[in-house]
């Protein structure tokens, strides 16, 4: 049998989680069973390299500026030009311009939706995304239980939305590391003990609680040492707020970085205080490191680890309970370790991408043998 087609949907290529997703589909997907091409709204991102070194096209809808009609309905065409067997949709804001062109040019590939956030679209788009969510598509995938409660919000029927996790590469975790020459790359010596955070540097990730937590262990934490990974565009007003605090030479900020599998494992704590979350795969990977978690008591990151078990979770936007948090992993090592270990061992069992991606066969299978 030959293999089926599948395009891709997603907004953009550039860093972040759901786009990290499609980049892992696009290098492990079983080429004998079903061959990719990614489509998106606008050019470039630091994933298109690797999406196009695993030999699958990349193709841009090319949209600019605002909505615009024209544009709409110029995307919608295209899409329905697309040569495809299946559409997996990722994401609202381009489901729109599928979902269009699939009422208004009757393109005839069906629809795999998969969410991965619990934002929200914009008010007047809503009831339209409902819409197109709930005709437009043959199946759902979810990536953690709050995103399935979101998929259901908009009219969804539960019991047709799949819970597929990220997958993750986590052979990556397992290879040897240099623990102290990655460390000293980044200006830490071995006696000190370093906390990190990975993410985008945007509001909902909250990075300002974490340099207040800091700021508010009053010098409790000597030795103590923080790594930002990522970038955004709060980076400025962060960076400012950790030189009024007299922080700047504990916290620094990294920027984007392609060794964060290393940086994580040379870490001691992870520490993560964003108040939203579909599927954290920040915190995915920081458990397949065997790291300490700190972070916030939310969907998308309690569906990962459990307080008290693998991971110290608090209230979101509470800094002196993140600095608690903090400062009991560095006061008692054996409990970190202990959790550090739990969360490894469950994370390496749930979220390997040869797992993600069988599940995610099941769904494609069912949907094109319904369609048959």
């Amino acid at each position: 049998m030959n293999p089926r087609r599948v395009a891709l949907f997603i907004n953009t290529l550039v860093h972040g989680g759901t786009e990290r997703n499609v980049t892992m589909f696009c290098k492990h997907m079983d080429r004998c069973r079903y061959v990719p091409q990614v489509w998106t709204l606008h050019p470039g991102g630091e994933y298109e390299e690797a999406v196009r070194a695993a030999g699958v096209d990349v193709h841009c809808l090319n949209r600019t500026g605002s909505f615009s009609p024209r544009f709409a309905l110029n995307a919608a065409r295209q899409i329905a030009r697309v040569e495809a067997d299946l559409f997996h949709v990722f994401l609202p804001a381009i489901m729109f311009y599928v979902g269009l062109s699939k009422s208004l040019c009757r393109a005839p590939p069906p629809v795999v939706y998969s969410e991965a956030t619990t934002l929200s679209a914009r008010a007047w788009l809503r009831p339209v995304q409902a819409w197109m969510l709930r005709t437009q598509c043959a199946a759902y995938a979810a990536n953690s239980q709050s995103t399935r409660a979101f998929l259901a919000g908009h009219g969804v029927p539960e019991d047709k939305i799949e819970l597929i996790a990220n997958g993750h590469e986590t052979e990556r975790f397992c290879a040897p590391v240099d623990r102290n020459a990655v460390r000293a790359g980044i200006g830490v010596e071995p006696a000190e003990r370093l906390a990190i955070f990975v993410g985008r540097l945007v509001d909902t990730k909250r990075v300002n609680d974490l340099i207040g937590a800091v700021h508010g262990l009053n010098g409790a934490a000597k030795g103590l040492r923080v790594a930002i990974i990522g970038d955004g565009p709060q980076r400025g007003t962060l960076e400012a707020q950790t030189r009024e605090a007299g922080l700047a030479e504990v916290i620094r900020f990294l920027g984007v970085r392609r060794d964060v599998v290393e940086l994580l494992r040379s870490a001691d704590l992870f520490v993560f205080p964003s108040e939203i979350e579909g599927l954290s795969n920040a915190v995915i990977e920081a458990a397949l490191a065997g790291l300490p978690i700190v972070g916030c008591d939310v969907a998308g990151v309690r569906d990962i680890v459990d307080d008290g078990r693998e991971a110290l979770l608090v209230p979101p936007r509470d800094p002196a309970a993140l600095a608690a948090a903090i400062r009991r992993y560095l006061d008692d090592p054996a409990l970190a370790a202990r959790h550090g270990a739990a969360a490894r061992e469950r994370a390496l069992q749930a979220y390997a991408i040869q797992n993600t991606l069988k599940r995610l066969y099941c769904v494609y299978d069912r949907v094109l043998a319904t369609r048959n």
